[in-house]
């Protein structure tokens, strides 16, 4: 689209115009069609100005604006995609609109696209009640005693899958497939910032986590702390909490949805005493032991 000629331009011709100059002149003199300095003297004298109108916005979205709240309504709070939008709308309605036409209807009411899972378990009666107990036992949590442990990985084989080419040509490149290397950070992060950070070569496995815990994370609690992680298979084994109960901390109880529901117990403080206690359902689950020899492996293969 063209860009409308700048406002200079137009009040010098005006100006040129209500010097006594005629109107194609003053069009031959600036380079613009004599139409065009007629459109300029006539809009001046009906509107006093010479400002060009808005260009180029959107002219077909009021067609759905009779429709939005059901369109509104009927994207929230639901994964439909544009596409199956604008097939609701011809379906119902009759009207073929295009995608980004519906994308600007639901942006000026403010309506952005999102979606957060989470596991269908969670819907569970026991699974709920336990949930909610955590979420009502929160507010006694002194959140300077919480310890997260969490894991992160980069491979070898994360490269970019995307390039540009010439149109009808393909975009080649080089990247590892069948043979690649992994990494592993696992680290513990407290209200005060990172600790106990370890690097692995290879993926995280249960003999790999208790390494971990009784070299890395074990030597940096103290008694009381809450020690949180996710329901990864390698934060399984009794092991694991083992470990960290011989510092004095607690590990919270992992539940079936993959979501944390922590249990609030008497904690161990320095000095000894009593706290009040408040506990919740404990669900333990047993596990393989972790091999010896599986254990000097690891050690001497990670150098610990």
């Amino acid at each position: 689209m063209a860009r409308p000629f700048s406002m200079d331009l137009r009040e010098r011709l005006i100006s040129a115009v209500a010097g006594g100059m005629s109107r194609r002149s003053a069009a031959k003199l600036f380079s613009v069609a004599p139409s065009t300095a007629i459109k300029w003297v006539d809009q001046k004298g009906r509107t006093g100005s010479v400002r060009p109108r808005a260009r180029g916005g959107d002219h077909r979205s009021h067609r759905l604006e009779a429709h939005a709240d059901e369109i509104v309504s009927l994207a929230k709070d639901t994964d439909l995609t544009l596409a199956e939008l604008v097939d609701h709308v011809r379906r119902t309605h009759g009207l073929e609109v295009a995608p980004s036409t519906v994308w600007r209807l639901l942006d000026r009411h403010a309506m952005t696209f999102k979606k957060t899972a989470h596991a269908a378990e969670q819907q569970r009666p026991d699974v709920l009640r336990r949930r909610q107990a955590w979420f009502d036992a929160q507010i006694d949590l002194e959140p300077e005693r919480l310890v997260f442990i969490d894991e992160t990985g980069a491979s070898t084989k994360m490269a970019r899958l995307y390039g540009r080419a010439r149109r009808g040509e393909r975009c080649r490149a080089a990247v590892p497939h069948g043979h690649w290397k992994t990494t592993t950070f696992v680290g513990a992060l407290r209200l005060t910032g990172m600790t106990a950070p370890m690097i692995l070569d290879g993926a995280m496995h249960g003999a790999a986590f208790l390494a971990y815990v009784e070299q890395v994370l074990a030597p940096t609690l103290a008694p009381g702390d809450i020690v949180v992680m996710d329901n990864l298979p390698a934060h399984k084994p009794v092991a694991v909490r083992q470990a960290i109960e011989r510092a004095g901390a607690l590990q919270p109880g992992l539940q079936p949805d993959r979501d944390d529901v922590l249990e609030i117990q008497s904690l161990p403080q320095e000095g000894g005493g009593t706290h009040r206690r408040r506990s919740m359902e404990r669900h333990r689950r047993r596990h393989q032991p972790v091999h010896t020899n599986r254990m000097r492996t690891l050690l001497r293969r990670c150098r610990l």
